[in-house]
């Protein structure tokens, strides 16, 4: 079998690989590689990814290294509490976690007949956790990860809905367990605000506020498509972002919303603020957006066609893309000058 000599050299580069590999290794860590990765995070020097077939991946020493994996599903979305402690979920409601910054990794839980994916997760400290997930499936847990409770947020429902569940439960509990697998919207994104509440967005305008994790109360819809991020600012403002370019922007906790009109309507998949005030938007079709007015209004900053970006970091000055087609790092060329 020919190898490109090229080929070879940059995936060992990228990868970290020092030891000789084979041409199937080669090919497997280029696929790799070339696959979705759904989410990227950084806490320090602790610099992480996960996607497609279980994949996740580390940065260290400017390569980025394939680990070892517990589980081959495709993994959405991950949290990092610090530069150890970190979890990232994914379909069949599998939850994964580690306690020395990525280097390896344990599986918490792992449900194959839920034929769903879990899309969020969020700590507050080193036991207290919350995963979300599709139907409005929702996850706590008090002990790190080792145990998981599921919980049904019934104050998330219209008060018809609520009426409805206790006729079904009446006359058969099998019929009301059926009823509330599916009845919630698809819980996408949940965070911790600076005041120490819960902020959930989702499916069907969907943005929530909880002070305890446990009671949640919906805020009034200002939008009837899905939410699939949301960020508060280090000035404390708020922003949801989600379907066909919608983006929101609240200066009072949530009391009020203001819609910001980007240059597109390409769906949001990521929010997320960079360490120098910086605000960046990540969307479909290749195009990451920035703001550097506390979320006032955006403009492009990166085009990469041909990708859906997922999330960005900003390593040692060089921004690294989560995409539809692997961990890409941005060149002068796809930059756009502001």
């Amino acid at each position: 079998m020919f190898i490109n000599k090229a080929l070879l050299l940059s995936v060992m580069a990228l990868i970290g690989s020092v030891s000789p590999i084979s041409a199937a290794e080669v090919n497997q860590a280029r696929l790799a590689l070339q696959a979705p990765v759904m989410a990227i995070s950084r806490q320090g020097d602790t610099i992480l990814s996960v996607g497609d077939r279980g994949h996740i991946f580390k940065f260290n020493q400017q390569k980025w290294s394939q680990v070892a994996s517990p589980s081959d599903v495709l993994f959405t979305n991950i949290f990092q509490l610090n530069q150890v402690n970190a979890w990232a979920v994914g379909h069949d409601l599998t939850i994964v976690a580690t306690k020395d910054g990525g280097n390896t990794w344990q599986l918490q839980q792992q449900l194959a007949q839920s034929d769903r994916p879990l899309l969020d997760i969020n700590f507050i400290d080193r036991n207290n956790g919350y995963a979300v997930g599709a139907y409005g499936t929702y996850f706590n847990t008090t002990d790190g990860g080792k145990s998981w409770t599921k919980q049904f947020l019934a104050s998330l429902l219209p008060q018809d809905d609520i009426e409805y569940l206790a006729e079904i439960r009446a006359e058969s509990e099998e019929e009301y367990q059926y009823e509330i697998s599916s009845i919630l919207p698809h819980f996408n994104k949940i965070i911790r605000l600076q005041n120490g509440s819960l902020m959930m967005v989702g499916e069907l305008g969907l943005i929530a506020l909880s002070n305890d994790g446990q009671t949640w109360q919906r805020l009034d819809n200002i939008y009837d498509g899905s939410f699939f991020s949301a960020l508060e600012t280090r000035k404390n403002t708020l922003l949801v972002a989600g379907l066909r370019g919608n983006l929101f922007r609240s200066i009072d906790q949530g009391k009020s919303w203001h819609k910001i009109n980007l240059p597109n309507s390409f769906s949001v998949n990521d929010l997320r603020q960079q360490s120098n005030g910086d605000i960046y938007l990540a969307q479909n079709n290749g195009i990451l957006l920035k703001s550097s007015d506390d979320g006032e209004s955006f403009s492009v900053a990166v085009l990469y066609k041909g990708h859906d970006l997922l999330g960005n970091v900003t390593i040692d000055n060089k921004m690294w893309l989560a995409t539809s087609k692997g961990l890409v790092q941005v060149s002068s060329q796809h930059q756009v000058k502001q």
